[in-house]
C-alpha cells in the first residue's frame, strides 16, 4: 500500500469570522478523526494544510501525520478576501511532484464564499488541473462550501456532483459540516484499506 496524502485548504477570509468558534473545533475534531482511522486502518497517512484569504499561507507540506495541528484563536484569525483558486493551485503545485504510483492524495477545500482575489490561477486553470488528477484514478477533490451554488461550483472546478456538500455558514451549520466530512473521511480510509476509494466522497448524503 502507498501513502495516502491528505490536503486541507482551508478559507480564512473575513467572512469566516462568524463561524470562528465553530471551525476551529470542526477543524480539531477532524485532526483527531483522522489520526484515529488512519491508525486503525493502518493507513500511511502524509498530511497538507493550506489556508486563504486575499493571500495563500501554506503551514506544511506533505508532512508525517503527527505535524497536524489543532487550531486555536492565536493560529485561526479570518480577515480579507477570498483567493480560492490560487490556494488550490498552490497545493497542487506542492503535491503533484511527489505522485507515486501507489499513492492516492485528498484534496479537501471549505470555503464559506466566493472567489474575489485569485491573481495567478482561473477557474479554467484549476478545473483543467483537477480534470487530469482525477483521470489517473489516485486523486480525489472535494468541496464543502456556503453561500454558493455547487452546482455552478462543481461545473467550473471539475469536482464530481458527489464531492460537493453544501453548508449553512453559522456555527450550528459548521459545526454539522465538519462532522459530515470528517465521517466522509473516514470511510474514504477504510475504503482505502482494502482498495482504492470510490464512489462520490459525500454519497451518504444522497442515500
Amino acid at each position: 500500500m502507498g501513502t495516502t496524502h491528505v490536503a486541507i485548504v482551508l478559507d480564512r477570509s473575513g467572512s469566516m469570522e462568524t463561524c470562528r468558534q465553530a471551525t476551529i473545533s470542526g477543524f480539531n475534531e477532524y485532526v483527531g478523526e483522522i489520526r484515529r482511522t488512519a491508525e486503525r486502518e493502518e493507513v500511511p497517512t502524509r498530511v497538507t494544510l493550506t489556508t486563504f484569504n486575499g493571500d495563500v499561507t501554506v503551514h506544511y507540506v506533505d508532512e508525517p501525520l503527527a505535524r497536524l495541528k489543532r487550531l486555536s484563536y492565536r493560529t485561526y484569525v479570518p480577515g480579507g478576501n477570498t483567493a480560492m483558486l490560487d490556494a488550490v493551485g498552490e497545493t497542487i503545485d506542492r503535491l503533484q511532484p511527489l505522485d507515486a504510483e501507489d499513492d492516492t492524495f485528498l484534496v479537501c477545500v471549505i470555503s464559506d464564499g466566493l472567489e474575489n482575489a485569485s491573481r495567478r490561477y482561473s477557474y479554467a486553470d484549476i478545473a483543467e488541473r483537477i480534470q487530469q488528477l482525477t483521470a489517473t484514478e489516485r486523486w480525489t477533490f472535494t468541496y464543502l462550501g456556503a453561500n454558493q451554488d455547487l452546482s455552478v461550483i462543481s461545473r467550473q472546478l471539475a469536482i464530481p456532483v458527489g464531492n460537493v456538500a453544501a453548508y449553512d455558514a453559522d456555527p450550528t451549520g459548521t459545526s454539522d459540516a465538519w462532522i459530515r466530512h470528517s465521517a466522509s473521511t473516514a470511510r474514504y480510509f477504510e475504503e482505502r484499506a482494502v482498495e482504492s476509494p470510490r464512489g462520490a466522497f459525500y454519497r451518504e448524503e444522497e442515500e
